[in-house]
């Protein structure tokens, strides 16, 4: 019985690790407070910093959708502020104190730049099959058509990275309790980096802990 449960953590740890190796969002530092040793984060409040109100409420409700499964209570904060401008400490007091919160979890976009990089020529040799030497005309032909030199050009292209900060404040103390700044590399959509954002916050706060 032993084995089988000490299986299934490190099937789970293996898991958690493939799908971040797999993912266009790389966490590039974390923090976790040391008097944060032993605990778990309570009920969240999830605030998205977002201009764009759309987005905003795609990452809330994936962020608390993915801390739910991991049996964390958690609330989206755009139902009961739904435009960012109404997003202050007086606005998110009340809220706090009606909803029992313990922690408020804030991600922020901090950069957002544009990256060549240049892929230098490649050089390729190819081998024609092994036909008789009559096709080609006696062995020099059979010699001269038995392989191809394919050279590919050199050329730059350019990614585009979006750097975010997410940090978790606990409502007691006020204290930053947890940071994470995330790296991610924009090529899909918008509900596929969110779902694979999260799911790297996720997988490092279960690395250090707090859920």
């Amino acid at each position: 019985m032993r084995r089988s449960a000490l299986f299934s953590v490190t099937a789970s740890a293996l898991l958690a690790s493939m799908l971040v190796s797999c993912s266009s969002t790389t966490m590039m530092s974390h923090w976790t407070d040391p008097e944060m040793s032993g605990k778990k984060l309570g009920t969240v409040l999830v605030i998205g910093v977002a201009k764009n109100d759309g987005r905003r409420r795609i990452f809330e409700d994936s962020f608390v959708k993915t801390l739910k499964s991991a049996k964390v209570q958690a609330l989206a904060s755009y139902p009961m502020l739904p435009k960012a401008d109404q997003i202050s400490e007086e606005t998110v007091a009340p809220i706090v104190k009606d909803r029992g919160i313990n922690q408020v979890i804030v991600t922020r976009l901090v950069d957002r730049q544009k990256v060549q990089e240049y892929v230098p020529p490649s050089v390729t040799t190819t081998y024609a099959p092994a036909y008789p030497s009559y096709y080609y005309g006696g062995w020099y032909g059979y010699y001269n058509t038995s392989y191809a030199t394919v050279v590919t050009p050199g050329y730059t292209y350019e990614t585009e990275y979006a750097t975010l900060e997410t940090n978790v404040y606990d409502v007691a103390t006020g204290k930053l309790v947890w940071s994470g700044v995330t790296s991610t590399e924009i090529s899909q959509s918008v509900e596929r980096h969110v779902a694979e954002l999260v799911n790297v916050l996720a997988s490092y706060m279960k690395q250090d802990k707090i859920i």
